[in-house]
């Protein structure tokens, strides 16, 4: 590759700037430089080009004709190398900023409580956490990450790519004193109050997995739309609902939550992480990818033998 001939940048901004502004005190002004500063440097580019640049009647400058060639040259040069920075700026912005899409559930329990040891651990990424309603992509807006859960492959995800973070267990969960007095005494879990989550209810699969009930109609049930307010109205004594080990874990292991029965039904869905097919990942979305999975092989390990240690059986799906 041919080296380049040194270019004396600082005299070519300063004519730049005067044939531009037609006046040394803007340009001297827009430079943070003198009045005589400016016109030394005009006066060497013209030396070193053994040509006219400006013609100067009194206070008054004019162009020549070789000085309205380099002036346009050079004013489309300075506009490159601004966008060129401003790009460089703005990536580099961008790859310490991270921009998550969540399933509110998700969102409202596990993120909240775990993204704290993100942010400590990487200082210099700030992240942006948008919940919304399962599966609702929100395609037309730029988001990182996304984090959704559902039967691998289902959701029409508009390209992008879908990596499994990981399944949970189905498990049936009240209080203590729920338990005590509505499920002892060899009660039925379908004589209870059942609190369902409309999007995520598998009370057939679980009976159907456990032998504990026949299954079918649950006679006192109460529909919402979201798991994490079935669990907080089973941890406030108001029924019995299956709820996700992933999302329950905390309130089991507090005690606010018990396993009434000793069966955990392996889910069929999981939660999966998505993000652009197209393109390199910038360093934050790898360093949280990095995390995330991490962060959760551990959590999922603390589930697995808090359950087996309370003799809580997992059962798969056949």
């Amino acid at each position: 590759m041919a080296m380049r001939k040194h270019q004396p940048l600082t005299a070519l901004r300063a004519f730049e700037a005067v044939a531009r502004l037609k006046s040394i005190s803007l340009a001297a002004d827009e430079l943070h430089v003198t009045r005589p500063a400016v016109s030394k440097q005009v006066t060497l580019l013209e030396q070193a080009l053994s040509l006219a640049l400006l013609v100067r009647s009194g206070n008054a400058i004019a162009l020549t004709e070789e000085g309205v060639e380099l002036q346009a040259n050079l004013s489309r040069a300075f506009d490159l190398i601004a966008t060129a920075m401003e790009a460089v700026q703005h990536r580099n912005r961008n790859a310490q900023r991270l921009r998550l899409l969540v399933c509110r559930d998700f969102a409202a329990s596990w993120l909240s409580a775990h993204i704290g040891a993100f942010l400590v651990s990487n200082a210099g990424i700030s992240v942006e956490i948008t919940s919304s309603p399962n599966g609702d992509f929100r395609l037309d807006e730029d988001f990182d990450v996304r984090i959704f859960y559902g039967l691998p492959a289902t959701h029409r995800s508009g390209g992008l790519a879908e990596t499994e973070l990981c399944r949970w267990i189905d498990l049936p969960v009240c209080t203590k004193a729920f338990a005590e007095t509505y499920l002892s005494g060899g009660r039925k879990p379908a004589d209870a109050v059942h609190l369902i989550d409309g999007n995520y209810d598998v009370w057939e699969e679980w009976c159907a997995a456990s032998g504990i009930d026949a299954g079918g109609p649950r006679r006192k049930a109460t529909r919402f739309n979201e798991t994490t307010l079935c669990l907080s109205v089973a941890a406030a004594g108001g029924g019995l609902t299956i709820g996700d080990s992933f999302l329950t874990f905390p309130a089991i292991q507090s005690g606010q939550l018990t396993v009434p029965y000793p069966f955990g039904l392996m889910s069929a869905q999981s939660y999966s992480l998505f993000r652009q097919k197209d393109g390199a990942s910038a360093a934050a979305v790898r360093v949280f990818e990095t995390w995330l999975h991490g962060a959760i092989e551990a959590y999922q390990a603390r589930v697995l033998d808090a359950l087996q240690a309370q003799g809580v059986k997992i059962l798969q799906r056949a």
